[in-house]
């Protein structure tokens, strides 16, 4: 049997929760692109395509983007918000050491009208990816000052935790639950097996399912992850 692919790992780009402390080699480039429905508990779904880059620029330091658009609604379409942001991870992991990571995004309120809040957030996240076995674990916590019309700041959390599995060479799935205190309060399930093609480009397809006093009830999500590795 020829070995399994070098794993390009696998981010889920919306909904945004789970972060990877893990970068892309000096140089190299990671590249996701996503389609989400969102069915809510009243009102029209919501269809959207999702991508984001991440740059790494010198050891142990990248800068990402990400885009939400075009998004859909009954018929309208619109922008969503885009999404700048820097991350600083540690050393490389070790048998008993994981990878951390620290980083700082900013929304620029750029979304049509009815598709964003139109304030700026500002949002911290630490992360810590672990390989265990066949297992790749990642926990992580955010926290989002997100923009009030009144020109205030209100402060939000999101603890969340990711399991990505290989169950053969080239295929596994990757679980994430998390929680938002966003509004009243709310978390979720995401489940998506994906394909390895080769050891740059794997795609994905599953779906969400969130709990409490949320506005969405059922979403899928699909999308590929390509990680362009600079020559030696």
């Amino acid at each position: 049997m020829p070995p399994a692919p070098r794993p390009v790992g696998v981010k889920i780009a919306r909904p945004a929760i789970v972060g990877i402390a893990g970068t892309p080699p000096v140089g190299g480039t990671l590249f996701t692109y996503g389609y989400s429905w969102e069915s809510p508990a009243a009102g029209a779904p919501l269809h959207g395509l999702s991508s984001f880059l991440e740059q790494t620029v010198q050891k142990h330091i990248s800068v990402f983007v990400m885009t939400i658009e075009p998004l859909e609604r009954n018929g309208s379409f619109g922008l969503g918000d885009t999404v700048p942001g820097i991350k600083l991870r540690s050393g490389d992991e070790t048998r008993w050491r994981p990878i951390l990571a620290v980083a700082y995004s900013v929304k620029v309120p750029v979304a049509s009208t009815g598709f964003g809040s139109g304030r700026y957030d500002h949002k911290v996240f630490f992360a810590a990816d672990k390989g265990i076995g066949h297992t790749r674990f990642t926990g992580n916590f955010a926290t989002t000052w997100a923009g009030q019309k009144d020109g205030t700041y209100r402060r939000q959390y999101q603890p969340s935790l990711s399991a990505m599995t290989r169950w053969r060479p080239r295929w596994g799935t990757v679980l994430q639950a998390y929680w938002s205190t966003a509004g009243k309060g709310y978390g979720g399930f995401v489940a998506a097996p994906f394909l390895q093609v080769n050891s740059a480009f794997n795609f994905f397809a599953g779906g969400m399912r969130n709990v409490g006093p949320c506005t969405t009830r059922y979403g899928l999500v699909a999308g590929l992850n390509y990680l362009h590795r600079p020559h030696r």
